[in-house]
């Protein structure tokens, strides 16, 4: 007798523990209806102890919404409440999502995940503002995953964790998920730059060349990706490569100044000033405030000039004629540098190179007033 009602007071002990915690899931959701939420926290945070509630779908589906309610709260003292509740609200509605085999609150996770996956973006997107890209790769990556727990893929998420991944150089995590984009068919030209980026940063550049040729594929006439490619080009050396890629890069963008402005560097660069000229001048028909490349122009013409005066400062005394031929070239490829210097200080007059060459042109030319003019005597 003794034996059964000790069995008695046990069930009825395990029974009032079960409604105990029951009654905490209760409380927990009307702490919640009447906005009490740190109440509400509390409560629910008992619930989920209990081996019964803890497996119970509806037990976490109120934890999700509380937290959630948390995390868009406004008030500071309801913020004090959980720094992560965004994510502890994301957490719970999986492990919902995970017990509710029946789907009996597929709608109400549903909604809640919309919005949480609003919170995350924003999240990620001031990270990646505040140039913080470890924090906008974790708030993009949660964004990602509410996606992959609706069954979808979310191709801006996967390009957003891919790009800050990019900037912070962590080169495997930005081409895994840059990857996942192209597969999936995302339709951006920056997908295929910060791409080819990510495989150059682990020094793999001709994956970098296959994936900017897959994106021209794509993009036929998009210039950003003409440029990365050139870029590369240059890096790599492959100047014939190179210039061959920024004339077609041209005939597909003729009115873009700087595919003129990059091409008269590269041959700048290769020793070829005469057709640098060419382009430069293409490239300011099109901006004629375009200082860089106003300035290129004119300091080829000093660096001309400055040869043939090293030239003719090394003859021999008694080479007078050839002596004033070398000068005079030197002095008129100085004179063609003029306007190009001069256009150059209207537009930052306090460049001191470009006030320098001006003054040593001048002085070189014998023009005295300009000098005054120029120091402003």
């Amino acid at each position: 007798m003794k034996k059964l009602l000790i069995l008695i007071a046990l069930g009825l002990f395990i029974s009032t523990s079960i409604f105990a915690q029951s009654n905490k899931r209760t409380s927990a959701y009307m702490y919640l209806q009447n906005k009490q939420l740190e109440k509400a926290m509390l409560a629910i945070d008992e619930a989920i102890k209990h081996p019964k509630t803890e497996i119970d779908a509806k037990t976490w589906l109120y934890r999700g919404m509380i937290y959630y309610n948390i995390a868009i709260d406004t008030m500071p003292e309801v913020k004090a409440l959980s720094a992560n509740a965004a994510e502890v609200s994301l957490e719970s509605f999986e492990k919902c999502v995970s017990l509710d085999t029946k789907k009996k609150y597929k709608n109400e996770v549903a909604n809640h995940l919309m919005f949480l996956t609003n919170i995350f973006y924003q999240k990620g997107a001031n990270g990646f503002q505040n140039k913080d890209y470890d924090v906008a790769i974790l708030n993009f990556k949660k964004a990602f995953e509410i996606a992959e727990l609706d069954g979808r893929f979310d191709t801006v998420a996967a390009y957003n964790v891919g790009m800050s991944a990019v900037y912070s150089e962590q080169s495997e995590l930005a081409s895994e998920y840059l990857s996942k984009c192209v597969e999936a068919g995302y339709k951006d030209p920056g997908l295929y730059i910060y791409y080819a980026k990510a495989e150059k940063q682990m020094g793999d550049t001709t994956r970098a060349f296959e994936v900017l040729a897959q994106g021209r594929e794509v993009f036929p006439e998009e210039s950003r990706l003409q440029l990365e490619e050139a870029q590369l080009y240059l890096e790599t050396g492959e100047n014939d490569k190179l210039i061959a890629s920024l004339k077609e890069s041209i005939d597909a963008d003729p009115s873009n100044q700087n595919l003129y402005r990059v091409l008269g560097q590269t041959y700048e660069n290769n020793n070829d000033p005469d057709n640098a000229i060419v382009y430069y001048k293409k490239a300011i028909e099109i901006d004629p405030d375009f200082r860089d490349v106003i300035f290129n122009i004119g300091a080829i013409y000093v660096n001309r000039a400055a040869v043939l005066f090293n030239e003719a400062n090394n003859l021999p005394y008694e080479e007078t004629e050839k002596y004033n031929k070398l000068k005079e070239e030197g002095d008129t490829q100085l004179k063609e540098a003029l306007p190009y210097l001069e256009k150059s200080l209207e537009l930052d007059p306090n460049d001191k190179i470009v006030i320098q060459a001006l003054k040593e042109a001048y002085a070189n030319l014998k023009m005295n007033d300009k000098i005054k003019e120029l120091m402003g005597e």
